[in-house]
């Protein structure tokens, strides 16, 4: 997106020392070099700035280290890794740099995320983690000011939660529905009947306009928000903004660009209790009281 920050991982090949006169550690020379990265990257100068750079979901987070070795990274998500952190490197990819330290590591993990015998419970599981960093999220952002199009229930973060939950449940039996892309992902899922036409035309085109509005908010002041304005002139500049349906139709004021939005909004969230919750068995279901 616009102004959205992007989460990197800085993985080498493994344990030693350079060969300079200064003698240094492998970790302590890949720990320069990913500082130095991370400051050429998100360092504010007069023609602004590349990225901003989140490197909190490296293994063990804020704790761990910035370089990590290949071996290091598989035994940790191997061992220690949480769901939700296995779940996120679906979208992972290589970047930058020789790409046999990540190659390696993404060839790893596939197992590991994609597992044949992934059932509701691990998706229930990773869904309430992703509820309290959402609520967490959500309290940091002060989201009392306006509607989060990101994390309000039907929005973006639910749409790409239901397309992973999907993938992680049947990825390990079909290789096919394993994409990085949320709308490639959605093609798959329905090119192979796990979800039907009218999900995949509803979830995509809510997708889509979300996407929308959030390049619109972010462009403004490039800024990293999610959160529509309160001000009725301001939300009625941001609805002719927007680009027209395939319709021809367009949204001329903040009213109908609210509509359109809680009709999306709506869609999503139905399809998301159905699809999701038809995954869980019969005996998950707590029986009513006596």
């Amino acid at each position: 997106n616009y102004s959205s920050d992007i989460d990197l991982m800085f993985v080498h090949g493994g344990d030693g020392e350079t060969d300079g006169a200064a003698s240094l550690s492998n970790k302590e020379f890949y720990k320069k070099v990913a500082n130095q990265y991370t400051a050429l990257l998100s360092t504010y100068t007069a023609e602004g700035q590349c990225y901003r750079v989140d490197l909190r979901l490296r293994p063990d987070g804020t704790l761990g280290e910035i370089s990590i070795s290949e071996d290091g990274a598989k035994t940790y998500y191997e061992q220690r890794a949480r769901d939700w952190e296995k779940q996120m490197l679906i979208k992972a990819r290589i970047s930058a740099g020789e790409p046999e330290p990540g190659a390696g590591l993404l060839e790893f993990v596939e197992p590991l995320i994609y597992r044949s015998s992934l059932d509701f419970r691990s998706v229930e599981a990773v869904s309430e983690t992703r509820q309290r960093i959402s609520e967490k999220l959500a309290a940091r952002r002060g989201l009392k000011s306006g509607l989060d199009i990101k994390l309000t229930p039907g929005g973006i973060r639910d749409i790409e939660f239901l397309v992973q939950c999907l993938q992680r449940l049947h990825g390990g039996r079909d290789p096919w529905v394993r994409h990085g892309g949320t709308m490639f992902a959605l093609f798959r899922l329905r090119d192979k009947g796990l979800i039907s036409g009218g999900e995949y035309a509803r979830l995509a085109a809510a997708y889509q306009f979300l996407r929308y509005i959030e390049h619109r908010l972010q462009i403004e002041e490039d800024r990293q928000t999610h959160t529509l304005p309160s001000d009725p002139i301001q939300l009625d500049l941001l609805a002719r903004k927007m680009p027209s349906e395939s319709t021809g139709a367009t949204l001329t004021t903040g009213e109908t660009l609210k509509e359109k939005l809680d009709e999306h909004l709506a869609a999503v969230r139905e399809v998301y209790d159905r699809v999701v919750h038809a995954q869980k068995p019969m005996y998950y279901t707590i029986p009513p009281e006596p």
